[in-house]
């Protein structure tokens, strides 16, 4: 088993090819190092000094390695998944390009006079918190976690929408985020996936790009780990903060 110290031990391009080859576990059994590198644009001496760090002797046993553990998963192979994902999230979030992203976040929230937590559904309640964690901080934030709650900002002042959705499509949330760009307040997204409607609509697009996890029992049931989401509301937090006390 792949242990989350030998992953932290990745580089940026690496964590990025390892993160490309668990999510494309079936695709990679068949692909030779050569083919790889050129699906990801990296070089065939990144991919195997990724498979050394990882404690294997080269591509083709880190292949076979995959090649064997595509199968049924246990309930706790499942959440084994989820934390070693959420652990290669963390690993990206501390990139120079992230941190770029998340300052610039931390600056739009800390010269705003109050910011918006926008989501419906999970994502709501994931709003509910990031609202709750801002007031808790010192930061001046409500939320508007219910599709038919009127907004009522009218160009007054400036403000900051903060928005969650996972899968950046849901209808209700890009009609409360227009109605938010016509008020002229900046918007702050955070998805899934980059390039989503939610995120294109914004100003600043931020995104955690797990492998979506479904409900075996209730087909619309997403049990997706939100733990980046959680990270991300709690460092923007600190990150206001900090810039408020210079």
């Amino acid at each position: 088993m792949i242990l989350a110290e030998e992953v932290s031990k990745l580089n940026n391009t690496e964590t990025e090819i390892f993160d490309y080859i668990i999510k494309n576990q079936k695709e990679i059994k068949n692909m030779t190092v050569r083919s790889l590198a050129l699906t990801l644009h990296v070089s065939t001496s990144a991919i195997v000094r990724m498979s050394n760090k990882l404690g294997f002797e080269g591509w083709g046993e880190f292949k076979y390695y995959v090649k064997n553990h595509v199968e049924p998963k246990t309930i706790e192979d499942a959440h084994y998944d989820s934390m070693l994902e959420f652990d290669i999230f963390l690993h990206r979030m501390k990139s120079e390009n992230f941190q770029k992203k998340l300052n610039k976040a931390a600056q739009m929230i800390s010269q705003a006079d109050y910011t918006v937590c926008m989501g419906i559904g999970n994502s709501g309640s994931l709003a509910d918190y990031a609202c709750k964690y801002f007031v808790n901080s010192g930061l001046k934030a409500f939320v508007i976690n219910d599709p038919f709650q009127a907004i009522q900002i009218n160009r007054t002042g400036n403000v900051v929408a903060l928005i969650f959705s996972a899968s950046g499509e849901t209808p209700q949330i890009i009609n409360k985020e227009l109605e938010v760009k016509e008020a002229e307040a900046q918007i702050i997204t955070l998805s899934n996936e980059k390039g989503t409607t939610v995120g294109r609509l914004g100003d600043l697009e931020l995104f955690y790009n797990l492998t979506p996890e479904w409900s075996q029992l209730y087909p619309l049931g997403n049990l997706t780990t939100q733990l980046p989401v959680v990270a991300i509301i709690e460092t923007l937090a600190h990150k206001s903060i900090e810039r408020l006390k210079k």
